[in-house]
């Protein structure tokens, strides 16, 4: 049990005195006076004391006023802890400053009070509870610092450091009991004794003292300094406010920050909490004993807050400090007291790498079967996991399909199914969210009709029954609790083995299981029970709700997965380095898509804005069935005759106009782009080629060059690059008159100049929609201008519309379309196969008959295979029979004008680009296109993800969010991806 030291009556009853009331006129003439400092003066926040910066000649400095019930060692305290802990901050702890005479603690005179002052170094930045949103990294940061503190502090001693002090965590029952009649809410009051009880109960559980040592106490937002990143994020840069040394649990210097961060996030106040603490484990390791009181000394620093903020309240007219602070308490407070300690308890251990230590369940000797007929029964384990194979083509979403594929996948003959412990669930998911979903199963589910007679096991009391649960404490310092089923028990009751206690009831309304027990077991005093957890917190949860399937007869299921760490490991051992990997900081691991949804393996949902691949919708039955088709009948190259190809050539000759009429089918983007190349150069007899610099075309030696330049590659593929014509931050801008001309003007000019060098071009090559810019569109006309020029000096026009056309534009099937003009060779893939590797270059039947006169043949072994062919011919089908494109018209129309609010209202948003369903989101510094804010893009991606949004930067500085989705999205999705974004923007990522 923990220590609090002992007092003979309670400091905090006695009158405080009310903070000092100086102006900034009489600090400034402090300052002077005393210090020699003459500057205006700027009043800070505070509680207790008075604060102003002063703006001096040498720079700023911070002036101190102390209320006049500190006494002059406590000051003195808090000046030696500054200086001790300088060593280990270095500027980032300010340090005091002596006066002419080398004094540090001076007495000055206003009003007939006299008052205590010092003056600091200042130090630079905003208080991070300014940020809002604090990312991981972030978090981690706060609890390295608060380590950095404690460990600076361990060795310091001062005779004043056993001061008392209201904020001091050890000091939490006095102080309510001194200040709970200032809190004029009743619920507010009943929210500090239920939190505050609850605290005391913890630490009488916790076993032994806790390590006591001088701390800082007050590693707060409030006096935590940041300043932005380069990713937009706050980096800390400085510690404030050293007047709450005292000593204390080292565990407290934890928990005070902590507790301070629930307000960021108050729906993941326990995530933040563990982040926070993992960082001060990674300098300061903890003991287990610490984790195991650090809820209740979390909970404790809340009620601290709230209470002394009422205080200051009662005491007379609140600052502006003191009200927002009072606001942020009660915010911080029920965020904290929403937290089980148990589960808190558990996270945190978690985090700081200490073992797991779920209770063991045995088989009991002599229970008996859970629910009527089960003696006679196997019991099977179904999937209900993200891989299942019982639930294909979205069958998670309707709770028919769910209740066929619970009964058809138990397997044997009257087998009756069950649903697994530790499963990341499909069917709990929902739609995509703002808030992560509790999808890890925390119990047993045993399907069997309504009506079923359910049996206790086990002997116990029953402890609550209603509400569709039984609950019913047994042995092993459990509960165990039958969710899903009407009481036949009352609380209170004392059961044997095999004493009915309830009957199996009717689906929950709305849920998309069958009828069926949730048997769950669960440590003692835990209170409300979730069937299931999200998956940053399962591990905890898990520690708190072990497997009950030994009291069911069962083995654990055998776990088919490996852990995403396992997998990534994986990866990173046997796969090149230049593989890119989305999120590489922490990446979900993907498993599942279906429509516009992506699901990890724990079974969140995101709505996938990246993947124009998937053009009709991630896994779509259509597609499916037509490749699974062909592959049990044939599957060849080429070279053989068979049906599917013709077919597929001719469905793309339709959708193209006159006079290109002729199909080459390749693998992918990059071997179209090649091969266009290779038609070009063989119809010319020249090798030199036009294109934009910096597009992509593709990753070959021939396609590659177009980006890079390589002059070795370039010596043999001759490319030539033009400015980007784009007229948002390209070298003309749209405030430029004539900017649109001048690109055309200069690309005509081009031309001209290697014609007058005796080496006319090839080809033009370029996406005429700038994809890779993020759906850039090019100025009006400048495709027929340059075209014309083109074509005026024998070369050929190629249209890459790999990633812009196929009807993602809406508006036009193919993105030439809005330029006005006909290519003479188009690349397509991507789209063209859903994933699948197919792709295309549509030409004149000269140019193709030209390449034929020089190569003799083209040929590869499984590009136009049938498999490849049928899947082509399903995504047409698809999309004419769906109407995608126009879906690409409704729903990227209703998309823009989500995002004309968005990007007048954040300085960062500098423009949003393109048409239909391909849309690019350019982020800017300070509102300035050539200030690519790229660092922030990567992190606004991040944040994106937490908010159940998978989208990635692109352009050339990588700071465009690329939105690009499969065309069946919807408008509401849209709205989803805009208020995500929109939240990320307002709320900080």
């Amino acid at each position: 049990m923990c220590e609090t030291p002992g007092l003979t009556a309670n400091p905090f009853t006695a009158r405080q005195p009310p903070a000092p009331r100086l102006r900034p006129a009489d600090a400034a003439a402090i300052a002077r006076d005393a210090f020699g400092i003459d500057g205006d003066a700027h009043e800070l926040g505070s509680h207790q004391d008075q604060n102003f910066r002063i703006d001096a000649a040498g720079g700023p400095f911070l002036l101190k006023i102390a209320n006049p019930g500190c006494p002059r060692n406590a000051l003195d305290l808090a000046n030696r802890a500054m200086h001790h802990a300088s060593a280990a901050l270095g500027p980032m702890a300010p340090v005091a400053l002596r006066d002419p005479e080398g004094r540090e603690i001076i007495e000055v005179d206003h009003r007939g009070q006299r008052y205590h002052a010092r003056l600091l170094t200042y130090l630079s930045g905003v208080p991070l509870r300014h940020f809002g949103y604090l990312a991981a990294p972030v978090l981690r940061g706060v609890g390295r610092i608060a380590g950095q503190v404690a460990a600076a502090l361990a060795g310091f001693d001062h005779p004043a450091a056993d001061r008392v002090l209201q904020w001091d965590v050890q000091r939490v029952g006095d102080v309510v009991e001194a200040y709970g009649h200032c809190i004029r809410d009743h619920g507010h009051r009943a929210l500090v004794e239920r939190t505050h009880e609850a605290g005391i109960r913890r630490l009488e559980d916790v076993p032994g003292p806790l390590r006591r040592q001088v701390i800082h106490g007050d590693v707060t937002d409030w006096n935590l300094l940041a300043e932005r990143d380069e990713a937009g994020r706050p980096h800390l840069c400085g510690l404030l406010d050293f007047g709450d040394v005292t000593r204390s649990w080292l565990a407290a210097e934890c928990a005070v920050p902590a507790a301070a961060v629930a307000e960021h996030q108050p729906e993941r106040s326990l995530q933040a909490a563990v982040e926070v603490v993992r960082g001060f484990h990674s300098v300061v390791p903890l003991l287990d004993t610490e984790v195991a009181a650090l809820p209740a000394l979390i909970a404790a620093r809340a009620v601290l807050s709230a209470v002394g903020c009422e205080q200051q309240l009662t005491a007379g007219p609140g600052t502006p400090y003191v009200v927002e602070s009072a606001d942020g308490a009660w915010r911080r407070l029920a965020a904290v007291a929403a937290i089980p300690m148990p589960l808190a308890h558990m996270a945190f251990a978690e985090a700081c790498g200490f073992p797991p230590t779920p209770p063991q369940v045995p088989r009991p000797q002599g229970a008996l079967p859970l629910v009527d007929g089960l003696e006679h029964r196997a019991l099977e384990f179904v999937d209900l996991s993200v891989t299942t194979e019982a639930l294909p083509f979205g069958g998670w979403r309707d709770a028919e399909s769910v209740a066929a594929a619970v009964e058809n996948g138990s397997g044997g003959a009257g087998a009756i199914p069950v649903g697994r412990y530790g499963e990341g669930r499909i069917i709990t998911g929902g739609d995509p969210a703002l808030d992560e979903p509790s999808t890890v199963h925390l119990g047993v589910d045993v399907f069997v009709p309504e009506g079923t007679i359910v049996f206790a096991p086990v002997p116990g009391r029953v402890v609550q029954a209603g509400g569709r649960e039984v609950r019913i404490a047994i042995a092993w310092g459990l509960e165990l609790r039958l969710a899903g089923v009407v009481p036949a028990a009352a609380a209170g009751d004392d059961v044997g083995r095999g004493t009915a206690v309830a009957v199996v009831g009717a689906p929950a309304e709305g849920g998309s299981l069958p009828a069926h027990v949730h048997v769950q077991l669960a440590r003692e005093g835990l209170g409300e029970l979730p069937c299931a957890a999200p998956a940053s917190l399962a591990a905890a949860w898990m520690n708190l709700c072990p497997d009950p399937a030994p009291l069911l007869g069962l083995a654990p299921p055998r776990s088919r997965e490996e852990g995403r760490e396992q997998v990534l490991a994986r990866r990173l051992r046997f796969l090149a380095s230049p593989y890119a990997l989305y999120y590489a900081a922490d990446p979900p691991r993907i498993e599942r898509g279906w429509k516009q949804w992506l699901y990890d393996s724990e079974g969140r949902p995101y709505l996938d804005v990246v993947n124009n691949i998937a053009a009709v919708g991630h896994g779509h039955p259509r597609v499916e069935a037509a490749v699974a088709r062909q592959l049990r009948l044939l599957n060849t190259n080429s070279r053989f005759l068979y049906g599917a190809l013709g077919r597929f050539a001719e469905r793309l000759v339709e959708l193209v106009p006159d006079p290109l009429d002729t199909v080459f089918l390749v693998n992918s983007g990059s071997e179209a782009n090649d091969l266009a190349l290779q038609l070009a150069r063989q119809a010319t007899g020249r090798r030199d080629v036009i294109c934009f610099e910096g597009a992509y075309h593709g990753w070959t030696a021939v396609t590659n060059v177009l980006m890079t330049g390589d002059d070795e590659t370039s010596a043999v593929h001759p490319a030539h690059q033009l400015p980007k014509p784009n007229l948002y931050n390209g070298p003309y801008r749209h405030d430029l008159p004539g900017a649109a001309e001048r690109y055309a003007r200069e690309a005509a000019a081009e031309v001209d100049g290697l014609v007058a060098q005796g080496r006319p071009p090839a080809a033009f090559l370029c996406e005429p929609l700038l994809g890779n810019s993020g759906g850039v569109p090019l100025p009006d006309g400048y495709l027929r201008r340059v075209y014309a020029a083109v074509r005026a000096a024998g070369g050929v026009c190629i249209a890459d519309e790999v990633q812009v056309g196929y009807g993602r534009l809406g508006h036009h099937f193919w993105a030439f379309e809005q330029q006005g003009v006909v290519p003479d060779i188009v690349t397509i893939a991507k789209s063209t196969g859903n994933g699948y590797p197919v792709a295309a270059v549509i030409t004149t039947r000269a140019i193709a008959d030209e390449f034929r006169h020089r190569e003799r043949s083209f040929f590869s072994s499984v590009a136009g295979s049938p498999a490849a062919c049928e899947a082509g011919l399903a995504v047409l089908d698809v999309m004419e029979d769906e109407g995608l494109q126009h879906n690409a018209t409704v729903t990227g129309d209703h998309l823009q004008s989500l995002l004309a609010p968005i990007t007048a209202g954040h300085a960062i948003v500098g423009a949003a680009h393109g048409m239909g369903l391909y849309r690019g989101i350019e982020l800017v510094r300070d509102g300035d296109p050539g200030r690519p804010a790229t660092e922030e893009a990567a992190a606004i991606c991040e944040r994106m993800r937490e908010l159940g949004v998978i989208v990635q930067p692109t352009g050339d500085f990588a700071n465009v969010l690329k939105v690009k989705p499969p065309l069946c999205v919807t408008t509401s999705d849209m709205e989803f991806f805009a208020v995500a974004l929109e939240r990320t923007l307002a709320g900080g990522w």
